[in-house]
């Protein structure tokens, strides 16, 4: 069975070791953890990691951009790094990261320090040099300024600038722009707000300064500093694995931490106090219900009744509802008016001016008071606590299903359950998850070499707990598929509509065998298919790292899978040519034993409709067996996923209903592969066949009301068998056997024809590119041009038609009749480490 066999575990253990248990589950790449229910509160991450973690986040932004900045690629070979608990990785970032970076902004420091002296002289030097000499002692009570700033920005700098009595001058060169700024000693401080507002400080101009030597250093600090720059790039080559190494890992942290928010199922106090909660929200809502219930019944009775309080509109009173008979002692010398409900254990009390510290609950065992408010208006009252008592019921039960889906969510993940909350802490959480059946061993020796090196910690040996749950829920649990190379390529194409659920029969190794068929049926041309076939093949192979983004993107291995689908399309484009074609690029060199187009020796295209004819009969026969063995899978489906009543009692029926169907109307020649076929001698040893086919036509007919009649008294049963059953529909077994079967029958299989069709447009593009060429001389520069460039617009164009048609065979003629594709793919959880080789001792 292609679909591995899963077993699901959970893993319980103290919150704070749950990250050392996801370390080393993505470092294994074999558990697939589940996501918590959305009903189950997030854990909080341990407070001892939190901070910690948010510095190793720091420490490798900081390094990533100095890396990017500085054009720094990754190293060759991973660097190893070796660990026992997560507590040491985070541990081992920090230290070697702090150490990286305090020697990083050493460098950065110099460096910086070199550029900005090296930017001061150079602007000083390119203002000088174009504006001439500036001697300064001659601006008495003035000063200078020289400001870099962009020459978008100049006319706005002037304008702001010109309440301070400045005079500005622009200044350009080579690329670089400056505002020579010439203003009074009492407007230095003013200026200084105007630079700060447009980001940039005004470089330091000397009193005295000599040009030629100023040259002299401009060109020493840039020798200094492309010097530096070259020292510290070496470096960071030199530390590359070490800081590729940091990013990685950090990487990996953020990674176990979001994995841990989203799986980590907390245990203990967290849970108890959220079910605490809920249990008290229900029983504050019963309690209510029960209170209102009394009351509302009271209230009937005495709307019924014509009972009035307004007699008392002068005196003080008070109205209770007492259920399981009144406390006779309680009332005794008290001025009251009693009225027992009849049918009821309930009675009235109307206490007229009742004292002050009257115990309302030693009337009796349960006792309600009837608020003033409704006594006011009691028909209105009546009302109003009947709809009330609607909402209330309306809002426990969405309470109590909601307490129910928390529970039997919590039990599908949780270890210790429900029922042994209050065996453990506050702190444990459980890691449920999915690993492949036979790779359990090895998860196990790595578990338990886990919680080995753990137990020294007391609290792990008391709360941790392992539990295995073989038999595991079909519908929840992930696929994971396994084939050969070959066939497993072809999980790209089938999962492009969906994956396969974990109990479905996948349609894998169906799409592995009919895909290339149909595509090379569609595309039959030898040249075509070995050009297909080379393209397959380097595209499996090739792994390019050139220079070239385009290559590198199409042949960097990233769709090698794809490689081996048009591998294997360009193969059977290759068997077909000797069905259908004979050609190579066109011209008719070889045999064929349906041959679709024939060019003659006046070089016109001539179609050859006895072939036409077959071929297009034998596609619509391949469809009825596709289609065929497609309602078969919906019947072993049924089967597998426990819907035994379904599989027998309607799907099987359904299989014969379609077979039935199609050979009526074969008969009766609206399926017309019978009359198509009869057309040409090619098909004559079928006519046996046919002739057997339509002589039973009134048995094919009477089947097909057999089993109309057999699957109306099915849907009928499961109807009344399965009515209210959440996920069953009447509605939708109608469908299945008008828009599955009936209608199939007749357009699904006809649509098979495009096999033929398609083909026959290839074949006469084909023929008349060779045709054109031939008229002009084949071996001519002109023809053999004309050959080259419509065979290359066929290829691409007819081979990206085969694809599409192809698709939609699959897609919409076959796996809609059996296929849902709604699983959940097995994705185990990894570390994603890229330049890391991470030993967890």
């Amino acid at each position: 069975m292609p679909i591995a066999r899963l077993i699901e575990y959970k893993i319980a253990l103290p919150s704070e070791y749950a990250l050392d248990l996801l370390m080393n589950i993505g470092n294994t790449n074999l558990f697939m953890p589940i996501s918590r229910p959305g009903v189950i509160p997030a854990p909080r991450v341990p407070s001892k990691y939190s901070e910690r973690i948010r510095k190793v986040e720091d420490i490798s932004r900081e390094l990533s951009r100095v890396l990017s900045q500085y054009s720094v690629p990754p190293p060759q070979k991973p660097h190893e790094v070796k660990v026992s608990l997560f507590n040491d990785l985070i541990e081992y970032i920090i230290e070697d990261g702090e150490d990286l970076l305090t020697r990083i902004r050493q460098y950065l420091d110099s460096i910086n320090g070199i550029r900005n002296e090296y930017e001061r002289l150079r602007g000083i030097v390119d203002v000088v040099s174009t504006v001439g000499g500036i001697i300064m002692e001659k601006l008495r009570h003035f000063l200078i300024d020289i400001v870099p700033i962009g020459e978008e920005d100049f006319e706005e700098f002037k304008n702001a600038i010109i309440n301070y009595r400045s005079e500005v001058i622009p200044v350009k060169v080579q690329g670089r722009f400056y505002a020579l700024v010439i203003y009074p000693e009492w407007a230095r401080q003013g200026l200084m707000n105007v630079y700060k507002l447009f980001n940039t400080t005004p470089l330091e101009l000397p009193t005295e300064f000599d040009i030629s030597s100023m040259k002299n250093r401009l060109s020493e600090l840039e020798g200094r500093l492309a010097k530096l720059e070259q020292e510290f790039h070496d470096f960071l080559i030199k530390v590359s694995d070490r800081a590729y190494a940091i990013i990685d890992l950090s990487d990996a942290i953020t990674g176990i931490v979001r994995q841990y928010i989203d799986s980590a199922i907390p245990e203990g106090k967290d849970v108890g106090d959220r079910l605490a909660q809920m249990i008290s929200s229900i029983d504050g809502i019963r309690s209510r219900i029960r209170e209102l219930e009394v009351i509302h019944m009271a209230l009937e009775y005495m709307n019924k009744a014509g009972i009035s309080l307004s007699g008392f509109s002068r005196l003080r009173s008070r109205v209770f509802v007492v259920r399981g008979g009144v406390n006779e002692d309680a009332i005794k010398g008290l001025m009251y008016i009693r009225r027992d409900m009849e049918g009821t254990d309930l009675s009235i009390i109307t206490l007229v001016e009742p004292p002050e510290n009257l115990d309302i609950s030693s009337l009796g065992k349960e006792v309600y008071e009837v608020g003033q408010d409704y006594l006011a208006n009691i028909k209105s009252a009546y009302e109003l606590t009947g709809r009330e008592l609607v909402d209330l019921r309306s809002r426990l039960k969405d309470l109590e299903r909601e307490y129910e889906n928390f529970v039997k969510e919590f039990n599908e993940v949780s270890t210790y359950g429900v029922e042994g909350i209050d065996k453990v802490s506050g702190d444990v959480v459980t890691i449920a998850g999915y690993v492949k059946e036979e790779l359990s061993g090895k998860f196990d020796d790595s578990l338990a070499s886990l919680l080995t090196r753990l137990a020294v910690d007391a609290k792990v040996r008391k709360e941790s707990k392992v539990a295995y749950v073989k038999d595991i829920d079909p519908e929840k649990a992930p696929t994971l598929e396994e084939y050969p190379k070959p066939v497993n390529a072809f999980k790209k194409i089938t999962y492009m509509y969906g994956v396969p659920k974990y109990v479905e029969i996948s349609p894998v190794v169906l799409t592995f065998i009919l895909f290339p068929l149909f595509y090379g049926w569609m595309y039959p041309d030898l040249g075509h298919g070995v050009i297909l076939s080379l393209f397959g093949y380097f595209l499996y192979k090739s792994r390019y790292a050139g220079p070239n983004k385009f290559l590198r993107s199409i042949f960097g291995g990233k769709y090698s899978d794809w490689g081996l689908v048009f591998l294997m399309a360009g193969i059977w484009s290759m068997v077909f040519t000797f069905v259908e074609s004979g050609t190579i690029f066109g011209v008719e060199v070889l045999p064929a034993v349906f041959r679709l187009v024939h060019v003659t020796s006046s070089n016109a295209s001539e179609v050859l409709t006895d072939s036409v004819y077959a071929m297009l009969s034998i596609s619509i026969m391949v469809g009825i067996i596709s289609l065929l063995f497609s309602f078969a899978f919906k019947a072993i489906n049924a089967h597998r996923e426990g819907e035994v009543d379904l599989a027998y009692g309607f799907y099987v029926p359904l299989f014969f209903f379609f077979l039935f169907l199609v050979l009526a109307l074969s008969s009766l020649r609206f399926v017309p592969f019978i009359i198509i076929g009869e057309e040409t001698p090619l098909l004559k040893p079928l006519y046996p066949l046919f002739d057997a086919i339509t002589s039973m036509e009134w048995y094919w007919i009477g089947a097909v009301f057999v089993f109309f009649a057999a699957l109306l008294f099915s849907m009928f049963y499961f109807g009344r068998k399965y009515r209210g059953v959440p996920g069953f529909s009447l509605a939708q077994l109608a469908v299945e056997v008008s828009t599955e079967a009936a209608i199939p029958s007749l357009t699904n299989t006809i649509s098979f024809m495009r096999l033929s069709i398609v083909a026959i447009m290839h074949a006469v593009f084909t023929a008349m590119t060779y045709a054109w060429a031939a008229s002009i001389g084949l071996l001519t520069p002109a023809g053999i041009a004309i050959l080259v460039v419509f065979n290359l617009l066929i290829i691409l164009g007819e081979g990206f038609v085969a694809f599409v048609q192809s698709l939609r065979l699959h897609f919409y003629e076959m796996y809609t009749k059996f296929f849902r594709g709604t699983g959940i793919l097995f994705v185990p959880f990894t570390l994603g480490l890229r330049w890391v080789k991470l030993f967890i001792l």
